[in-house]
């Protein structure tokens, strides 16, 4: 007993089967040429099948479905549409006035971050030499491996605090600066970075000067900007 292919994919289908393994479109069932055994089914006579009614098909037939074409319009044609032009979307840069504004603060705040670090490091060092008694030279001579980790530690205290407390170091607060961050731990990365910034305050203030937007070298270190209060407005 064999069965005609699929009408739809024109598949080959097994002559049991109720619907194409490819398309999946039902088959109608054949009538067997006898009935089978214990088939109680088979002694009533078969119901008539339905006439005029079309099968549709559960799944698209794959492969059987034609692209369609798609056709542009003429140069000439009043439907077409004209072409979108692109648009570039440009940041509004800040005027050169407000740049120069805020240029001087961030100057003088980190010259003063320098001095003052420097004003830390020389009273804990005349601490340290009037604790042991002897000249300065000596003591750095054999106990700079203790002394250099102290003022390390000294002088990243000294900005570390303030700024993971409020966002602001001490001469920050004096000039009406902030840190633009709000999560403690960017805090204290900003206050190594800005360490290390007012540490070598000529090359941060070559980076002012070289860059656009006159970033220090911690901000351009770490991606954060240092904001006025008043204005709170991006330098």
């Amino acid at each position: 007993m064999t069965r005609p292919p699929c009408p739809s994919c024109h598949a080959r289908v097994t002559p049991l089967a109720l619907e194409c393994p490819v398309c999946g479109l039902a088959l109608p069932r054949r009538p067997l040429p006898r009935p089978l055994l214990f088939q109680a089914s088979a002694l009533r006579a078969p119901a008539p099948a339905p006439k005029g009614e079309r099968q549709s098909l559960s799944v698209p037939a794959l492969g059987r479905v034609e692209p369609l074409p798609l056709v542009e319009p003429p140069p000439g044609d009043p439907l077409a549409l004209p072409p979108i032009p692109a648009v570039e979307l440009r940041t509004p840069a800040a005027p050169e006035s407000d740049l120069l504004d805020a240029f001087w603060p961030v100057v003088r705040m980190e010259a003063g971050e320098l001095a003052c670090l420097l004003a830390l490091n020389l009273i804990a060092a005349m601490a340290a030499c009037l604790a042991s008694g002897v000249f300065p030279a000596r003591l750095y001579g054999e106990m700079w491996a203790y002394l250099v980790p102290l003022h390390l530690t000294l002088s990243w205290a000294y900005l570390m605090v303030p700024l993971v407390l409020v966002g602001q170091s001490p001469m920050m607060a004096l000039l009406r600066l902030a840190v633009d961050a709000d999560q403690p731990e960017r805090r204290m990365a900003f206050s190594l970075l800005h360490l290390v910034s007012s540490a070598a305050f000529p090359v941060s203030f070559l980076c002012m000067v070289l860059t656009p937007d006159h970033r220090t070298l911690a901000e351009l270190l770490s991606g954060q900007e240092i904001l006025q209060v008043p204005s709170a407005r991006l330098r």
